[in-house]
């Protein structure tokens, strides 16, 4: 896999997204990154009950966990925003845990992950500056 910066195309030979069978490079990157994945968690509420899904979660500690970064009500499609940080079988956990509540209508699950090492990337910028 390649991928571009500025002017320049450069190989990502530590990218375990660089072979084409995506079964082993799923689960290379689960495996690199096991204990420090990153998920947003986009949660949509049923109308009027937002109040008694943040008592819910409050009642269950799941602020106080530490797979729980932080949680925040937005605007827009979605009514609160959760970031959960972990190990995926943790954060797997959480999401069934929010899931079962009375008060969700759907949810959205995005997990991060790194195309390339932000070191190669600081090195590349310090050279062209």
């Amino acid at each position: 896999m390649c991928y571009m910066i500025g002017a320049r195309t450069r190989a990502c030979t530590s990218c375990p997204m660089k072979n084409n069978n995506k079964a082993i490079n799923a689960e290379a990157l689960m495996d690199s990154k096991a204990d420090r994945t990153r998920a947003y968690v986009l949660v949509e509420l049923h109308p009027g009950k937002e109040k008694e899904f943040c008592d819910l979660i409050l009642s269950k500690g799941l602020l106080v966990d530490s797979k729980v970064q932080r949680m925040d009500f937005v605007h827009g499609p979605f009514d609160f925003v959760m970031i959960l940080y972990g190990a995926m079988e943790d954060i797997d956990a959480r999401l069934m845990e929010i899931r079962k509540s009375p008060f969700v209508r759907k949810t959205e699950t995005l997990i991060c992950f790194e195309m390339f090492e932000w070191e190669d990337v600081r090195d590349l910028v310090n050279k062209q500056s």
